[in-house]
């Protein structure tokens, strides 16, 4: 009996390994840098057609362009401009997406933060960190997860933080936009997992990004310490998590944390 569990799991495992995305689609939110645009390398070199969502043209078109040029697919990779603090937007985009074709995979990764105690806060920050990065995500997955319904077909990835599961000083709103996507992406795995949609969560640490990049050496330093693997992540690394998550047919409804052991220092 033994024997035949590890047969079968390196069987999948192996499925896994050689899944193509030929033929299928990718949307990724905050697709034009950081996080986002690694992860849509990462699935155009897999051959995913991907569709790249962000707020300023040139540089859609630049990661768009570079895409094309570096990962063939059948047809061009699209981008689209769409401000996901506004339902409207979003609506509109959802239905040029529809007339391409199916979508088989979700990855929300745009996001933003002001990083402030809670007491200097603005409240047009406050407003901008949930609806960019909690209110976006959710419209995003109701959305396109209508669609998925329809095929009983799809894969939801969402991109969180370790913020949303430990917190951070300085980061009172966004560790809760962040905590709220965990929250959400379980009760919406629950929901419609039934419906051979897989829905999971990626908690990265400090990832070398724009995010991060504001940092003053003393404060990268410092947190440097708290990591057990010393440095800062890189956004191919959190790319190939979700490559993984995106082949991992078996797994749902997860939080994958990839911080370097931040966590257990």
């Amino acid at each position: 009996m033994y024997k035949f569990f590890i047969r079968k799991f390196s069987s999948l495992a192996n499925q896994a390994q050689s899944k193509s995305f030929k033929g299928e689609l990718a949307v990724i939110t905050g697709g034009t840098r950081g996080i986002g645009y690694s992860i849509a390398q990462k699935f155009a070199q897999n051959g995913a057609r991907c569709v790249l969502i962000g707020r300023n043209k040139e540089t859609i078109e630049k990661a768009r362009n570079y895409l094309d040029k570096n990962f063939e697919v059948d047809n061009n990779h699209i981008g689209y401009e769409c401000d996901l603090r506004i339902p409207a937007e979003i609506e509109k985009l959802v239905i040029n997406i529809s007339k391409l074709q199916n979508v088989d995979y979700l990855i929300n990764a745009a996001g933003v933060s002001y990083d402030s105690l809670i007491v200097k806060l603005k409240e047009k920050e406050v407003d901008d960190i949930i609806q960019t990065n909690l209110l976006g995500t959710i419209y995003m997955c109701s959305h396109i997860s209508k669609q998925m319904i329809k095929v009983r077909k799809g894969c939801i990835i969402n991109i969180s933080s370790v913020a949303g599961l430990y917190g951070n000083s300085g980061q009172s709103i966004y560790s809760a936009s962040k905590a709220g996507v965990i929250g959400f992406s379980k009760s919406l795995a629950k929901e419609i997992s039934r419906k051979n949609i897989r829905v999971n969560v990626i908690a990265p640490g400090f990832i070398e990004t724009d995010m991060t990049s504001t940092m003053s050496e003393s404060a990268k330093e410092s947190y440097k310490d708290k990591i057990l693997m010393q440095r800062f992540g890189k956004p191919e690394e959190v790319a190939e998590a979700a490559l993984y998550l995106a082949k991992a047919e078996y797994v749902t409804g997860q939080t994958l944390v990839v911080d370097g052991g931040l966590a257990l220092s």
